[in-house]
C-alpha cells in the first residue's frame, strides 16, 4: 500500500506540472527590426550571399575559435547552405529554404545534427534608400510541458540575440558595401 501512494504522489505530481504547463502559451512569435542605411537590393544581396553569414551569424569564430565552415554548391538563394563545426558549438546549418528577390529569405538553422531546428525568416523593407529589415520566429511548442516551462526565457534570450545580430548585420552589410565602391 505505501509503494501504491507513492507511485500515486508522483503520477499526481506529473499530472500537476502537465495541468499548469497549460496555462503557459504555445504558440510564439519573436520579431525584432533594424534600419540598414543601404538599399533593399544591397541588403537582401547581402544576406541573400550565405558565404556572408559567418560575418554577423552567433554561430561563428568568436563564440567557438575553433570553428570550420563548408558551403552548398549554391552560394545564393533557395537551398544555399552554410555547414559549420567547432569543438564548442558541435555540428551545424544554415539553409535557406524559401526567398523572394528584395521581400524576404525564410532560413532553417539546425544543430547537434538535426536535434534542434529552427525556421526564421529576414523580411526587407524599402525606406528612402534604406532597408527596413525585420528578423523574424515564429512557432508553436505543442503541448511538451517543458518547452512550455521554457518558452518564455527562450523569447526573452532570442529577443537579445536578434538585437545584437540586427546590428551585427547592419555594421557588416554597410563596411562590405563601402569596400566595394570603387
Amino acid at each position: 500500500m505505501k509503494l501504491f501512494k507513492i507511485f500515486a504522489g508522483i503520477m499526481g505530481f506529473f499530472a500537476l506540472v502537465f495541468l499548469v504547463s497549460l496555462f503557459f502559451p504555445r504558440q510564439y512569435k519573436i520579431e525584432r527590426s533594424a534600419v540598414i542605411n543601404l538599399p533593399v537590393q544591397e541588403t537582401y544581396a547581402y544576406l541573400n550571399q550565405i558565404e556572408n553569414w559567418q560575418e554577423w551569424s552567433p554561430w561563428n569564430k568568436n563564440l567557438d575559435s575553433t570553428m570550420s565552415f563548408f558551403y552548398s554548391q549554391h552560394k545564393t538563394g533557395t537551398g544555399a547552405a552554410q555547414y559549420f563545426k567547432g569543438d564548442l558549438i558541435g555540428v551545424g546549418r544554415f539553409r535557406i529554404i524559401e526567398n523572394i528577390a528584395n521581400e524576404k529569405i525564410k532560413f532553417n538553422l539546425s544543430l547537434d545534427q538535426g536535434f534542434m531546428n529552427i525556421n526564421q525568416t529576414f523580411y526587407f523593407k524599402p525606406m528612402d534608400g534604406k532597408t527596413q529589415l525585420s528578423w523574424v520566429d515564429e512557432g508553436d511548442v505543442g503541448f511538451n510541458p517543458i518547452f512550455r516551462f521554457m518558452l518564455p526565457t527562450r523569447i526573452e534570450n532570442s529577443e537579445i540575440a536578434f538585437e545584437e545580430g540586427l546590428m551585427t548585420i547592419k555594421r557588416a552589410a554597410e563596411r562590405k558595401s563601402l569596400l566595394s565602391i570603387p
